[in-house]
């Protein structure tokens, strides 16, 4: 089976010439998910208004099922427009009309980093800002993060990891790629005053840098989670607790600059990648055959998508898209044909890279097709019953064939529907029998009259076998006269 892999991929001779003050940093290829660098990235710190990433996302999730618009116009509160001209909630920005729309709040809430913008939607969102805190704490339960929030803007208490933080860009950007609008202005004029975003990556002054949110606020230091696009491959990447806003810029760019590099790396390493596949043995219809594949002239350790095929067709259960390669890695495919397959076996392993590239194995074996007679029966083969009963039944298996063990099909069904979790692809026949054993258990509602327990054998080839215990179901009104 193709495994998911957790190990950090550390890019030692890149990290080793950072020179950084944030005590957490972590850097994402956010195209494939893979850690790139990280130092202390599961500690939980303060993000201040980096926690504005999460309120703008649960927005953006209002917007997208249409209960609000970017016309929507948002009431602003009493609260809303306190906090707004409140100097301690970074950044005042007054809200001085009764509403603004969705868009000028988002607008607000990312380029100078308005809190209260960010009251203001929650309100309209979910009627309070506590309400919308619940609902902030439960999408980071239901995204993963290791996070808790008690405010929608910053100034207080929050913590998250910074892999977190990157994990959460990732998906906002991936699922509401419009963000970027917001997230790449270097500044705004509102209301006749010019903001600028802190975040000063933007504006060309570093290539490619579209976002994403700054954050400075009591313990959290100096926070900053950025990300750039070049070549068509983006890097996301958390600085927290810099020094300074300049050494935040400094500490990102930097670590930015790494991610890139060692993308880089990673994919001349994959372009490099030879994928070489070697059978057990011959391939013969219901007997297991073992194909292993090997990986060799990587440079680098990377992640990918990886699938087994037959036949061009995708193998069930063996596919990943989270597969870590590194030279010399094994993996494994076991497959039992059922001779639906023809008279060959083209059996392949594909990586497919980030940009789509594909590295392929393959091998061609000819299928000898075994000759398979099926039998038994299901003890008892016939039930007469009144509903809410349950009915054990025995399926006894013979089968006649050369192989001391076969693979064959085995589904459970009822009145010809597979009944869901009773079917084994890889059901075992050793040395010409097996049983199996299944209690049907009727609902007392049950519809009276004939029924049909069946247990189907090597489905879908041409050796299907079904062996049947037929039910008369009698009404449940004669059971309680």
């Amino acid at each position: 089976m193709l495994l998911c892999s957790v190990l950090c991929l550390q890019p030692i001779s890149f990290a080793a010439a950072l020179s950084i003050t944030a005590t957490s940093a972590y850097v994402m290829d956010a195209d494939t998910g893979e850690t790139l660098y990280e130092q202390n990235a599961d500690l939980r710190r303060t993000p201040a208004s980096m926690t504005k990433v999460l309120t703008s996302y649960i927005v953006h999730q209002e917007l997208e099922k249409g209960t609000l618009t970017l016309d929507t116009q948002v009431p602003i509160s009493a609260n809303a427009a306190a906090i707004s001209k409140n100097a301690n909630y970074p950044l005042s920005v007054p809200l001085t009309q009764s509403s603004y729309s969705v868009d000028t709040l988002l607008t607000l809430l990312h380029v100078p980093s308005a809190s209260g913008a960010c009251v203001a939607l929650a309100e309209a969102v979910s009627g309070s800002e506590a309400a919308f805190v619940s609902r902030m704490n439960a999408t980071a339960q239901q995204l993963g993060l290791d996070a808790v929030y008690y405010n929608v803007h910053g100034c207080g208490p929050n913590k998250i990891t910074a892999r977190s933080q990157a994990k959460l860009t990732r998906h906002f950007i991936d699922t509401y790629p419009a963000v970027l609008r917001y997230t790449a202005q270097s500044s705004v004029t509102f209301e006749g005053k010019t903001y600028t975003n802190g975040n000063t990556l933007l504006g060309g002054n570093y290539a490619g840098a579209d976002g994403f949110k700054t954050g400075t606020f009591g313990d959290s230091g100096y926070c900053l989670s950025s990300t750039a696009v070049r070549g068509g491959r983006r890097v996301i990447a958390i600085a927290m607790n810099a020094n300074s806003r300049a050494t935040r810029i400094s500490d990102s760019a930097q670590l930015l600059d790494l991610g890139f590099a060692e993308i880089a790396r990673r994919d001349a390493s994959r372009a490099a990648t030879q994928v070489t596949l070697s059978p057990s043995g011959s391939a013969r219809t219901f007997a297991p055959i073992t194909v292993t594949a090997d990986l060799s002239g990587l440079t680098a350790v990377y992640y990918c998508k990886a699938q087994w095929y037959i036949n061009g067709n995708p193998v069930p259960g063996y596919g990943n898209d989270n597969f870590y390669a590194k030279n010399g890695r094994v993996s494994t495919l076991q497959y039992v044909p059922n001779g639906t397959e023809g008279d060959t076996l083209t059996i392949s392993l594909t990586l497919t890279m980030p940009d789509g590239a594909e590295r392929t194995g393959t091998v061609t074996l000819p299928l000898e097709h075994t000759a398979l007679t099926l039998g038994g029966y299901l003890n008892p083969s016939a039930v007469t019953c009144y509903p809410g009963v349950s009915i054990p039944v025995k399926a006894v298996i013979a089968a006649d064939a050369p192989l001391s063990s076969l693979r064959v099909s085995a589904s459970w069904q009822l009145d010809g529907q597979p009944i869901p979790g009773f079917s084994n692809p890889l059901f075992r026949i050793d040395s010409g029998a097996a049983t199996s054993a299944y209690t049907l258990t009727l609902p007392a509602d049950a519809a009276p009259g004939s029924h049909t327990l069946s247990l189907v054998l090597a489905e879908g080839s041409a050796a299907e076998h079904i062996l049947s215990c037929e039910i008369t179901l009698l009404d449940a009104a004669e059971a309680a006269a």
